[in-house]
């Protein structure tokens, strides 16, 4: 794969015993939490263990991101991707979340604005949230959920599909999430139907939770970009640097990284990302489908989240679909 170093057996061997002298052996294997609603899919190659919506005993409750295709685990070939964000099982917090977690409207949702202080307002895949009194919208408040959006689950060995339909004061929505294993990836389809009078017009995201063998990011990670990268206003680099195309660290991440990413060059070939684990070798590629609104990137010790923001109006009657291909590549242990 491009970017990971292919090295002969000598080179590995030094790799492997540089790596104990500076102590990133990797760490031990992050296992699914057993005790939640959850199903696994599979094919030949890969392995993907999911977390279910569950208003009651979901791994997820929060009122930010999307409750569906919360992705605990993918198993490829001896190699793991995705792991949990935070430790302590806390599933009302707004980021105790896994794998892609997907998020609409981190500006605010709608109807937000209209509704009073204590009535509901609506946010796609999740369901309606009382409004508290407070100067705006913050999507990292434990907001208290009026109603949790209904789930309907379908799956087969290979795919899974979510549907949640929700409706409130003029908005309505029919919104559906397949995942379906292809290869050594699988894909992300999104439809969204607008049942309402009003139009939907909202920003959507991937904060794409990853973590790669279990190994806390540092310097064995790097994250190649499909344009050169600026830093906009406000970034935090702390451990991470930009370099061209790459998001590269120089430390273990102790607090956070943010970074608002300028010089997108304009087009879907902006949305996308190649996270990688350069001494494991293992890589995990992810390209959108529509072109951005925006680039972010976050990094905390437990996962590296390139973070695609793309914009979905929709009017009444009409649905838009939009999607996300992941791979998962491997390439030789101890590359660096």
């Amino acid at each position: 794969m491009h970017s990971l170093a292919r090295f002969g057996p000598a080179a590995a061997a030094l790799a492997c015993l540089v790596s104990a002298a500076v102590g990133q052996a990797p760490t031990p294997k992050e296992q699914p939490k057993m005790d939640v609603p959850q199903l696994t899919i599979s094919n030949d190659m890969l392995k993907l263990t999911l977390y279910l919506p569950d208003a009651e005993k979901g791994y997820y409750r929060g009122t930010r991101f999307d409750w569906s295709g919360m992705i605990a685990r993918a198993d490829f070939q001896g190699r793991t991707v995705f792991g949990p964000f935070r430790a302590k099982f806390d599933p009302t917090l707004h980021d105790h979340v896994v794998g892609p977690a997907e998020e609409f409207d981190i500006d605010g949702p709608a109807g937000y604005a209209e509704a009073k202080v204590g009535e509901p307002f609506m946010k796609i895949g999740v369901g309606l949230i009382e409004k508290v009194r407070e100067d705006k919208y913050g999507f990292w408040n434990r907001y208290k959920l009026a109603k949790p959006g209904p789930w309907k689950v379908a799956s087969g060995k290979d795919w899974v599909r979510f549907e949640q339909e929700l409706a409130l004061g003029g908005y309505g929505y029919i919104y559906t999430k397949r995942i379906t294993l292809k290869g050594p990836g699988f894909t992300l389809a999104h439809t969204l139907r607008n049942t309402g009078t009003k139009a939907i017009d909202t920003v959507t995201y991937g904060h794409n939770f990853t973590i790669i063998d279990d190994e806390p990011v540092g310097p064995g990670y790097r994250v190649v970009l499909p344009f050169k990268a600026g830093l906009g206003p406000n970034s935090k680099p702390a451990e991470a640097e930009v370099r061209d195309s790459a998001i590269a660290f120089r430390d273990v991440v102790k607090g956070s990284v943010m970074l608002f990413l300028d010089g997108l060059a304009g087009g879907a070939a902006d949305n996308a990302a190649t996270i990688e684990n350069t001494r494991t070798g293992t890589a995990l590629k992810l390209k959108g489908d529509r072109p951005l609104a925006k680039y972010n990137f976050y990094a905390e010790k437990t996962a590296a989240c390139p973070e695609p923001f793309v914009r979905i109006r929709v009017a009444p009657g009409r649905q838009e679909e939009w999607a996300t291909e992941y791979t998962i590549m491997a390439g030789p242990k101890n590359a660096q």
